[in-house]
């Protein structure tokens, strides 16, 4: 009976892969990594760290309880009467507990695992079971101690029913309270950590036997899996992945980490870091949003794959070892005079723990200071006589030649490193590294990294331009490995195509044909909305359509214009606030006033209101609900207005009131300011909050605020296949405002951004669905099991896309992999779900090549393929199957419109087809 059980948990503590055995994760330290942990099967955490576990890890993960020892920090530690104790243990400093006595046991159940089970624990790591040995003599001493611990076990298991056990050794106890154990550990197979002598030590041969016997023991009798806890300092990662190995070739369950555990170590499954910490240097109470490092520096690093953690450097760091948890770290400052000494230390201490460090801009470190010696950067002279480039990487002048007077900000010359150097100068006999990539990381300073270029015969705009190529630059600075990069672009092998607009002048006249002195919303809705019938997100300003108001006497007419487009089944309702705040921290400063001391307008001047984040947000969205869309239908996000830079405080009043976010970012780049500097980031991370960004700009910044030309927002068409072409940095989205639907210019440009959109191969979705997407993208968990890829999200995106060195999957035997599509600008791997894993291929099993609908079912078998899909638009998809295969629908088989080689294209009248059989008989 406890046989079957256990190999019931095996197969389920396996997860997504079906083969694979359970993998384990120990992590003590604080910021838990609670999205990377969900990879693992077997986790243990210090829940001292926390004040309690997510909603999603409630009962699943372990936490760690020391029933033998107890730190003198601990919260419970002075109820420990003197009497309980056995002794001490120097080498941690901790008590040594007297588990014979009933009274302790009694203590620990009530004060140390019923406050953890309230927490919602339900699983426990019970560690120094055998620290009695230190001080109990004497067999009989021994025989109570064993029989204490035993008891203990057993009363927390009745006490607590369901509740599950590790054991840190304790193999002694095993015959008494195996029922309730899922696994086994011990620290030390191959590498310890000797605390008495701060370092690490081998194993030697005898004691690993002995514990691989013991392990054995343990598997053979009671058939509960072995974990097996070993040392690697954090800088020697492939020192950790060579010990996981060796543990993993005795069928153990490996995890090897720093001595702490607060590093996200390496096992059977190694978390590839997708958390990037970048530095600026904007002090508070300016708008950092506007620092070089977000405005440059946060888009290329997404596109690698990256997710921000963005502060100031005189914020508080993340605490804990970085190593394991963040790819590295990049600052980009600008007076680095004010750089305090304590951020130069601790940012020379994560580069000799191996983090890697990235500097743009200004240097934090003083060339031949203390810290500065890490980094190997000795200072020069300033250059007495014009510098001249003595070498230069293929990756500089990358979208504009280097100046003609070439300026050092900071002298420096790099000494002592393997190093790649993009870009030296020299002066004399002095010598100025300026750019390069080194063993530590890289560096790359003023007015190397970005600058600004005047016009040109090329170009009539001033506009910043990269001087390095940042997606190689911060690659190889970065040391990023190759892996699945999660893109919020695609889906399906198609790129993204939605629309949304903001609500603003809804009430405006119309200049139009026909519609002379109208509503603009009116012919917004005729002319547009009618005519293109693909997902779009509609949003009003309630200020300006409800009888509280603006326009009191022309509510009736705009309530009903906006009823008749949200009764539309192609439109998603969002809300443009209340007042439409124009620069949003200065109206929160002063929410009684509409306008500030110097005459600018903060906001609509709506009559009797002070700014309120919740009248603003959520009472917008309820006022929509109750009075302008029919039942069943909801607001689903706010679209932020003005400057669009809401503060954190606004970002919370939005999900807390379950309204996702969007708007901001700039995208702007067109054929005459063509580049990289004017595409933006996905979006931004403010505190606790996340803010959406939109993947480009509105006619207002094509038609020159809204001054002219009219019919400018065409030109948002090259933005579109800038961003495609070489590569897809951003979905399509058509982005406007009511009044585009006032003139006939604008009118006309729409529907010519329209009808190019519909003529490329894309796949419709909703702007909250793009917004989920990006949220995913934040929280995707990418890690290596072997040769195989593991990758975790919530299901709302869908898409990897593989940098050159990550091979196609081998779709057979792979698990949430609906196919690929291999060609420019991807290649991309289909995902059916949240979780996915595979094996490198390419292997000749069908797949899906490209679909502009929705997997909502998929399932791989023997004889094929079983899918379906739901669209906005008809679907067509592609097929890659072998001679011979039968695409059936309902009992009917669907023949392909098109055919390249295996290449089966297939299309529909239908939006959504559900279980599409693929059957491909040998």
């Amino acid at each position: 009976m406890i046989r079957s059980f256990l190999f019931v948990l095996m197969l389920a503590l396996a997860g997504v892969a079906r083969a694979s055995p359970p993998s384990a994760a120990f992590y003590y330290g604080p910021d838990i990594p609670w999205r990377e942990l969900t990879l693992f099967d077997l986790v243990v955490v210090e829940p001292a760290q926390t004040d309690s576990p997510p909603p999603d890890q409630v009962g699943r993960v372990y936490a760690y309880v020391s029933l033998g020892e107890v730190l003198p920090s601990r919260d419970y530690a002075a109820g420990i009467r003197a009497d309980w104790v056995l002794g001490d243990n120097p080498d941690w400093q901790t008590r040594v507990l007297d588990l014979s006595n009933p009274e302790l046991r009694r203590y620990l159940m009530d004060r140390v695992v019923e406050p953890l089970w309230d927490q919602g624990y339900r699983h426990f790591f019970f560690d120094t079971l055998d620290s009695y040995r230190l001080a109990a003599t004497g067999e009989a001493a021994l025989t109570a101690q064993r029989g204490g611990l035993e008891t203990l076990i057993q009363d927390i298991a009745e006490s607590f029913p369901g509740a599950r056990f590790i054991l840190n050794r304790g193999f002694e106890l095993l015959p008494s309270v195996h029922d309730h154990v899922d696994a086994v550990a011990a620290e030390s197979l191959y590498q310890r950590w000797r605390p008495d002598l701060q370092r690490y030590q081998p194993v030697s041969e005898e004691d690993r036997r002995w514990l691989l016997d013991r392990f054995e023991e343990v598997r053979r009798d009671y058939g509960i899996p072995t974990i097996a806890i070993d040392y690697a300092a954090p800088e020697d990662r492939q020192r950790a992945r060579e010990i996981a190995d060796l543990i993993a070739r005795h069928d153990v369950i490996p995890w090897v980490s720093n001595p702490a555990l607060d590093m996200l170590g390496v096992g059977r499954r190694e978390v590839l870091p997708r958390r990037v910490l970048m530095i600026h240097g904007t002090p508070p109470g300016q708008i950092w949003e506007q620092s070089e490092l977000v405005r440059f520096a946060v888009m290329p690093a997404q596109y690698l794959g990256l997710v921000p953690d963005i502060r100031y450097h005189e914020d508080a760091m993340p605490a804990g070892t970085l190593r394991g948890r963040y790819a590295g770290i990049i600052t980009w400052l600008d007076e680095p005079e004010r750089v305090g000494e304590g951020f130069r230390r601790w940012l020379a201490e994560q580069a000799r723990a191996g983090v890697p460090v990235v500097m743009l801009g200004r240097l934090p470190v003083t060339a031949g200071g203390r810290e500065a010696s890490v980094f190997g950067l000795s200072p020069s002279p300033q250059p007495t006589t014009p510098p001249r480039v003595v070498h230069q990487a293929p990756g500089m002048a990358f979208e504009a030649p280097l100046p003609g007077l070439l300026d050092v900000a900071d002298p420096v010359f790099l000494e002592g490193q393997s190093r790649q150097d993009w870009l030296t100068l020299a002066a004399g006999k002095e010598r100025y590294t300026v750019a390069a990539v080194t063993d530590w990381g890289g560096f790359a300073l003023d007015p190397f990294v970005v600058r600004s270029v005047l016009p040109s015969l090329d170009s009539e705009e001033i506009t910043d331009r990269w001087m390095l190529q940042p997606l190689d630059f911060l690659r190889s600075a970065l040391k990023l490995p190759p892996m699945p990069t999660p893109d919020v672009t695609t889906e399906n092998g198609r790129r993204l195509f939605f629309v949304h607009m903001d609500g603003d002048a809804f009430p405006s006249l119309a200049e139009v044909r026909g519609y002379r002195n109208q509503a603009a919303g009116e012919v917004l809705l005729q002319e547009i909305l009618k005519r293109y019938r693909v997902p779009t997100t509609i949003s009003v300003v309630e200020g300006e359509v409800a009888r509280t108001g603006l326009y009191p006497d022309r509510a009736g007419e705009l309530e009903d214009i906006a009823r008749r487009i949200f009764a539309l089944d192609h439109v998603e309702a969002a809300t443009h606030t209340y007042s439409h705040p124009f620069y949003w921290r200065e109206a929160l400063r002063h929410p009684g006033q509409a306008s500030s001391p110097d005459g600018a307008s903060l906001r609509l001047p709506v009559p009797d209101y002070s700014l309120d984040l919740e009248r603003e947000l959520s009472g917008s969205a309820r006022y929509m609900e109750k009075h302008l869309l029919p039942e069943g239908k909801s607001v689903k996000m706010v679209l932020w207005s003005g400057d669009t830079v809401p503060t954190e405080a606004a970002l919370a009043t939005a999900r807390e009131n379950g309204l996702l976010n969007m708007n901001g970012g700039d995208t702007l780049i067109t054929e005459s300011a063509p580049s990289w500097t004017l595409i933006k980031a996905l979006g931004l991370p403010k505190g606790d909050e996340y803010q959406v960004f939109a993947p480009n700009q509105n006619e207002n910044v094509y038609t020159g605020s809204w001054l002219g030309p009219y019919y400018g927002f065409q030109r948002v068409i090259e933005t579109f296949r800038l961003t495609e072409s070489p590569i897809r940095f951003k979905p399509i989205d058509i982005y406007y405002h009511t009044y585009i639907a006032s003139k006939n210019a604008s009118l006309t440009s729409l529907r010519k951004v329209y009808d190019w959109a519909l003529a490329q191969p894309v796949h419709p979705v909703f702007a909250s669905e793009y917004v989920s997407k990006v949220l995913d993208f934040n929280r995707m968990v990418v890690a290596r099991e072997g040769n195989a890829w593991v990758v975790s999200g919530g299901g709302d995106l869908r898409t990897l896309r593989l940098p050159e060195g990550v091979a196609p999957p081998a779709l057979a035997d792979s698990e949430g992999v609906a196919g690929y599509r291999d060609d420019a600008p991807g290649p991309y791997v289909h995902l059916s779900g949240g979780r996915a894993r595979w094996r490198p291929g390419p292997d000749a099993a069908p797949g899906l090549w490209e679909a502009n609908g929705r997997l909502t079912a998929f399932q791989r078998h023997e004889e094929g393929l079983m899918f379906s899909l739901r669209g906005y638009v008809p679907l067509t998809f592609t097929l890659v199957q072998p001679p011979g295969c039968l695409l059936r629908h309902q009992g009917r088989t669907l023949n392909p419109v098109d055919r390249a080689g295996t290449h089966y294209r297939y299309r529909s009248e239908r939006r959504e087809l559900d279980e599409l059989r693929l059957q491909c008989r040998p």
